[in-house]
């Protein structure tokens, strides 16, 4: 059987093949499964067995085969179906008055929340009315792994004009999403919520809000791919090896030049993230589709306990969030719940979802995602019925909350229903983070790197290093992890600072072949990403 995921793009062989191990300090170069950078150290992980070091001669599980179906089995299906269709195409959506061309599920700029229950069978038939290849990635959901969504690891990409049903079983219940998961476009509007209901959720809230954070260029006088090329023409088109970009061609004079407008304007700095935050400068961000001058109310009595499901999709923005006039009671984190823990603000890194309570107050009150590290800022308002509608809501992203109690998810815990059984480890592996010689090329280096394997039933732990000057949100596809450094703190996506060394743990059950990558969209499409692999 052929080692999975051995597909490296052409954009990242043109981004990373001229690099040398002077380039990273390395003592040799090549390329992992995912084609990210990898660097051998020599080392051999403890407790890995001597398989690792030939991975042509390994029995690897691939998403056809008959294990990934039995753990489908035993999920434990509920007997409900929910269905959903969704169609990915070319629409113009209102921004504000800023009418804008891009790609979206039915014609939003974000697409329709899709709820479900715990254990309910999900189906979806998904019609590409695009003129590129896509998928759908159902992200923070333990799902079968030949419906992940991830092409060409678990899927061929959805073609042109051809339709693709997913069906899987939801086990996870909590605040996730869905997006597309080829090159760039979930930077246009290809996203959204994903809820699963908890039928034993015990948070007592009275009311539910999703509110989903988003950066915006698309249709601005550019586009993603015009950006991805103003960072590095090497990977331009936004392929990076994973397919689903623009058309082929080249990029338009005008979207480049606005492109690199962005991409020079500095980069944020916060101290919460541990230096630099990104390198674009959106025009334009968003929360469930509208601007700040456009806003869609949460409207809720005077007196409830309301939910907010905040889940960030942007692409490359971190953001604090903030009620004004309202603390914020953390209650979970990536769908797992967290021991309550009060707040007046909170920092969502990419990818990342939290649930917050709030009580609400009688008036209008701005809610406010302000970037993190630099200008720029997405907001509504929560209102009572009782409440006159403000029409200066728009408060201009600043409010007291966002300077209060900042609480970082390495203060959360986990509550004991959710953590991790402690046991012995069978596999334990090192990767670095970095970035090459100062390029805009990210990657992962190391001997494990390239070599993520494990069989079903393993606790396998990763020690991610941060070696680069920026903060990478790191994921895992078909798992959810514990955070040993956070008290066991259990998500699917952790944010890693520049110079810190973090480790994951999660329990190898569920088998296939799944990414594991950078949740900065414009990272992984330069490198960042690498395999994990089951093996018989």
């Amino acid at each position: 059987m052929r080692p999975p995921g051995a597909v490296l793009g052409r954009r990242r062989f043109l981004a990373l093949g001229s690099l040398g191990a002077g380039a990273l300090g390395m003592s040799a170069l090549g390329f992992g499964a995912a084609g990210c950078a990898t660097a051998s150290s020599g080392t051999q992980p403890a407790g890995a067995g001597a398989e690792n070091g030939a991975a042509a001669d390994l029995d690897y599980i691939s998403p056809a085969d008959p294990e990934v179906a039995a753990a489908e089995a035993a999920r434990g299906w509920n007997g409900t179906v929910a269905s959903f269709a969704l169609a990915a195409g070319v629409a113009t959506v209102d921004l504000g008055g800023r009418l804008v061309d891009t790609w979206t599920y039915g014609g939003r700029a974000v697409a329709p929340e899709l709820r479900v229950r715990r254990g309910d069978r999900l189906d979806a038939a998904v019609r590409n009315d695009l003129h590129a290849d896509t998928t759908v990635h159902w992200h923070g959901i333990r799902i079968r792994n030949d419906m992940d969504g991830a092409a060409p690891v678990t899927q061929a990409a959805i073609a042109p004009g051809t339709t693709f049903d997913y069906s899987f079983v939801v086990p996870d219940p909590g605040t996730h999403w869905y997006h597309s998961h080829s090159g760039l476009q979930a930077d246009r509007g290809l996203f959204g919520a994903l809820i699963v209901e908890d039928p034993d959720d015990r948070t007592g809230a009275d009311a539910d809000a999703v509110l989903v954070l988003d950066d915006w260029l698309d249709g601005l006088g550019t586009t993603p791919d015009a950006v991805l090329t103003a960072l590095n023409p090497a990977i331009s088109g936004g392929h990076g090896g994973h397919g689903g970009g623009a058309a082929p061609g080249a990029q338009p004079a005008g979207d480049l030049d606005v492109a690199r407008q962005l991409v020079s304007a500095g980069h944020g700095d916060s101290a919460a993230l541990g230096g630099m935050t990104q390198h674009i400068a959106y025009p334009l961000h968003l929360i469930n589709g509208r601007p700040p001058n456009d806003p869609t109310p949460v409207v809720a009595a005077a007196g409830q306990r309301v939910r907010l499901r905040i889940v960030n999709a942007a692409a490359e923005t971190p953001y604090r969030f903030a009620v004004a006039g309202h603390e914020l009671t953390i209650v979970a984190a990536d769908g797992f719940d967290v021991q309550p823990t009060v707040a007046d603000t909170i920092v969502v890194g990419m990818a990342q979802r939290y649930d917050v309570l709030v009580t609400v107050k009688s008036g209008v009150w701005p809610i406010v995602a302000k970037v993190e590290g630099r200008p720029g800022y997405a907001s509504t308002v929560l209102r009572t019925p009782d409440a006159v509608p403000m029409a200066d809501a728009d408060v201009g992203g600043a409010i007291p909350e966002l300077g209060g109690r900042l609480v970082a998810e390495s203060a959360l815990r986990p509550v004991e229903a959710v953590r991790l059984d402690p046991r012995e480890l069978d596999r334990d592996y090192r990767i670095e983070l970095i970035q090459a010689g100062g390029r805009y090329v990210w990657g992962m280096a190391g001997t494990d790197a390239g070599r993520l394997v494990m069989k079903q039933g393993e606790r396998v732990r990763i020690t991610m290093k941060n070696s680069s000057t920026m903060w990478h949100p790191m994921h895992t596809h078909g798992h959810t992890f514990a955070v040993g450094a956070y008290g066991g703190l259990r998500r699917d996506t952790v944010n890693v600072l520049p110079g810190a060394e973090l480790a994951i743990e999660f329990d190898a059950d569920n088998p296939g072949e799944w990414m594991f990558h950078c949740h900065n969209a414009y990272h992984f499409e330069a490198g960042m990403t690498a395999n994990l692999r089951y093996i018989r």
